[in-house]
């Protein structure tokens, strides 16, 4: 072989090894996967046992809570606020802005910052940074849970339905609201309607005044309604998430 080609060779050599330590940079790095300490996981239950009634509670450290979302900002019913539910508890989150968290997203939440509370007795998440928002997952459907008005009404109603989504059956809207939208669309106002069941037992159902549905006449019949049991004061509320769980179209009673 003559010194000419011995020197083609190794440069050819020497370029093939350059570019696969250059293919070999150009890999991009994994992020380190950072590990939970599952002494941080609390459950929404733990929650309400950490802050009980009428008490505040400011998470300093990070403490972790998992959940579904069963109410979204969508309809502009709720604004800066989630709901969400575990297996056994639900609880109000209020945020610190508006997110797009949707309506079935599975939720790690850290706490860190946050401050347990109640805004007229109903327990919330308070200053919720939406950042310490992560999604897990997506399209899970959490069942409502079928009740009854005097059951709403009940004292064990902060911690069996306060934030969870519910089913009430064989109800209707009072024949004086059958006149009325769900809530003041023109002005933006929030506005309260009467349902009531054939025993005339009755609760409120509350709708914000940008709610997609606010300037819609009420549901003329009776059947059933799906919704967020919520509290304001010494009264239960509904807060609607969107008008097609609204089943009101059988025969009043």
């Amino acid at each position: 072989m003559n010194t000419k080609n011995k020197y083609t060779i190794l440069l050819i050599s020497a370029i093939f090894a350059l570019l696969s330590f250059g293919c070999e940079d150009m890999e991009p790095d994994s992020p380190p996967v950072k590990s939970i300490d599952e002494s941080t996981i609390l459950t929404i239950s733990d929650l309400r046992e950490i802050c009980p009634s009428g008490w505040r509670y400011t998470f300093v450290g990070d403490s972790i809570v998992f959940g579904v979302v069963t109410m979204d900002e969508t309809s502009g019913n709720i604004y800066k606020k989630l709901y969400i539910q575990d297996d056994e508890q639900a609880v109000e989150l209020r945020l610190s802005a508006s997110s797009r968290v949707l309506e079935g997203d599975s939720l790690r939440v850290n706490l860190k910052g946050t401050t347990l509370g109640y805004f007229n007795k109903q327990f919330q998440v308070d200053g919720l940074d939406v950042t310490s928002v992560v999604v897990r997952g997506s399209g899970y459907h959490m069942e409502p849970v079928t009740v009854t008005i005097p059951e709403l009404l009940d004292a064990s109603f902060p911690t069996e339905y306060q934030s969870k989504l519910v089913k009430i059956e064989n109800v209707q809207f009072k024949s004086t609201e059958l006149s009325k939208t769900y809530a003041n669309a023109i002005d933006q106002k929030d506005e309260s309607r009467t349902l009531e069941d054939s025993e005339g037992n009755v609760i409120i159902v509350r709708t914000s005044g940008y709610a997609s549905f606010a300037g819609t006449t009420v549901a003329q019949g009776s059947g059933s309604i799906i919704a967020i049991a919520t509290q304001y004061g010494a009264t239960r509320q509904l807060v609607i998430r969107k008008l097609s769980e609204v089943e009101l179209d059988g025969e009043r009673f």
